[in-house]
């Protein structure tokens, strides 16, 4: 999870640790389109890069 938060944070997104109980964090993820828009693209092209290519 720390890592999809920091993918979050370095595509724009403000990340605020709301609380904690136990080891449970609780987090609010806030930014602007923008930066939906590139943590999509980071997202997809990381998910294209793990899937096996279909013509090996």
């Amino acid at each position: 999870m720390d890592n999809l938060l920091k993918i979050a944070q370095d595509c724009g997104f403000s990340v605020v640790l709301e609380g904690r109980i136990g080891t449970q964090e609780y987090n609010s993820v806030s930014g602007p389109l923008q930066a939906l828009e590139k943590f999509a693209e980071v997202i997809r092209d990381t998910a294209l890069q793990e899937q096996p290519r279909q013509d090996e």
